[in-house]
């Protein structure tokens, strides 16, 4: 889709002044690096220049002012790593976090801090400036240091919505069971109990604190081995100037956000995807009762799936009238006749063909992008991370269905099927939604581009930061007033008990 050259368009270039602009997206996974491709793009068009250090190069680009640092190397780290075992082990995303992917964070920042190109750029001795430096706002703090180092503007990127930390340490509202807040999974919502609530609280602050006086202090360390004395790395991230978050306003449960956030959705979906190959063509245009797509994505393999869930899933696609097109790794020996497999599938182009009944996916949140632009329900079977919020979040909207992939039965997944196809409010629905997010008065990909541009020159935008973020926590949420008026209620409570006892002995 971006295999393309840059065209400077000179009437641009002739306008805007030319800006230095350091990217860094250390997260080996396509899903975190293709959401911001857009708007590399269309920075550099716009005549600025730019050094995007990602482990998913764009091809084909051709300019003294687009340097690409290659750390793919990242991707070895990752696949060691079998979410869909961790599924069905029932481990959830917080532990996960915990066991896991904070240790793997540490070691992509390494090799971002190890590359002999970067370190080229934050030696002592380098004279190289950069006017702003964009990265993502994840669980890598580490990353931060690069914005002082060369005393950038700093703007953080997610693809992932805003995670707790980040509303913790920049004066947002922690909101520990509101369903926005995915790293709880499924456990949010409206009204819930109490101990619901009490579960959450506990276990998205347990989180926090954490993160604050362990990671926080690990990463200062880390970073300090490469560039020297640093200020607190919190206090770095307290100055960010802006967030770019991957999410659709009309996807996304209302709640209070920072003045600093800026949305966008889809802008890395195609209008006009690429040809299927041949033979994939000839499968899907023979398809005279259409086609079914199933895919888990590019950090979920298929192939690892349980043999009795596989066992379900052949079942069941060998009796449907449909053609199934399957994202799968490996050789599949039982694969029914009406059953495609593909290591690698074109996602867009599967998508956008007219013969296309269902999709059925992990939850990534740029795979509801592209089912929504081409109007396609899903059944979802999330996997890791945000999935269950994404799906539960399809489901609400009435554009698709829930299942749980460790739990599912056969007859589960028939009726579910057919329940989709077969009932026109799934695509009625979606076609609504997919109308209400291309509803946008600004082409987003410049809307951002703009923003970018705008944060270099107001020097770091701070009229926009929360003054919140200068409190400390327990001041911001009043936690010692609550605690306060506790001990008093106790202290009176317990004067009150022992005059009436000394009353009635008297």
């Amino acid at each position: 889709m971006f295999n393309r050259k840059i065209i400077l368009r000179e009437e641009q270039k002739g306008q805007n002044e030319c800006y230095k602009i350091l990217a860094i997206i250390s997260t080996p996974s396509y899903s975190h690096q293709i959401p911001y491709q857009p708007l590399w793009l269309e920075l550099h068009a716009r005549g600025h220049e730019i050094v995007l250090v990602t482990t998913n190069p764009i091809e084909n680009i051709n300019s003294p002012n687009f340097t690409q640092i290659d750390i793919s190397v990242n991707y070895n780290s990752l696949r060691a790593i079998d979410f869909v075992k961790l599924r069905f082990e029932k481990v959830d995303w917080i532990e996960t976090l915990e066991k896991y992917l904070l240790s793997l964070c540490s070691s992509f920042e390494v090799q971002v801090f190890n590359s002999t190109e970067i370190q080229k750029l934050y030696a002592p001795d380098s004279n190289i400036k950069f006017d702003v430096f964009l990265t993502e706002f994840l669980y890598m703090p580490a990353m931060y240091a690069f914005a002082y180092r060369f005393n950038a503007s700093l703007i953080g990127l997610s693809s992932l919505g805003l995670l707790s930390i980040n509303d913790f340490v920049l004066g947002g509202a922690v909101l520990p069971s509101h369903e926005y807040l995915w790293e709880n999974e499924g456990n949010t919502g409206i009204n819930l109990p109490f101990y619901k609530r009490l579960h959450n609280f506990v276990k998205t602050w347990r989180l926090l604190l954490h993160l604050n006086f362990n990671i926080f202090p690990k990463e200062q360390k880390l970073a300090e081995q490469y560039f020297g004395p640093l200020p607190p790395l919190i206090d770095i991230m307290k100055n960010v100037s802006m967030i770019f978050i991957n999410e659709a306003d009309v996807l996304t449960p209302g709640r209070p956000i920072l003045p600093n956030i800026v949305r966008f959705s889809s802008f890395h979906v195609s209008e006009n995807p690429d040809p299927l190959p041949k033979n994939l063509q000839k499968f899907l245009d023979d398809a005279k009762e259409g086609f079914i797509y199933f895919s888990l994505g590019s950090n979920a393999r298929s192939s690892t799936i349980p043999k009795e869930i596989k066992r379900i899933f052949c079942n069941v696609f060998a009796k449907l009238p449909y053609k199934v097109i399957w994202k799968y790794e490996e050789d599949l020996p039982e694969k029914p006749k009406n059953v495609y497999i593909g290591k690698w599938l074109p996602q867009q182009s599967i998508l956008a063909h007219p013969k296309i009944k269902l999709f059925i996916y992990q939850g990534g949140v740029q795979s509801s992008e592209e089912t929504i632009r081409f109007a396609v329900p899903v059944l979802g079977f999330p996997i890791l991370a945000d999935q269950d919020y994404q799906v539960r979040r399809m489901e609400a909207l009435g554009i698709g269905k829930y299942l749980e992939i460790t739990t599912f039965t056969e007859d589960q997944l028939k009726n579910s099927i057919y329940e989709i196809i077969n009932n026109k409010k799934y695509k009625e629905r979606i076609l609504i939604i997919r109308d209400q997010i291309k509803d946008t008065p600004y082409d987003t990909v410049k809307h951002l581009a703009w923003w970018t541009e705008y944060v270099v020159r107001t020097k770091g935008a701070p009229h926009l930061r929360s003054t919140l973020a200068l409190e400390p926590w327990y001041q911001r949420f009043d936690m010692d007033i609550v605690v306060f008026l506790a001990i008093v209620t106790y202290i009176l409570k317990k004067t009150v008990i022992l005059s009436s006892t000394s009353a009635r002995v008297s």
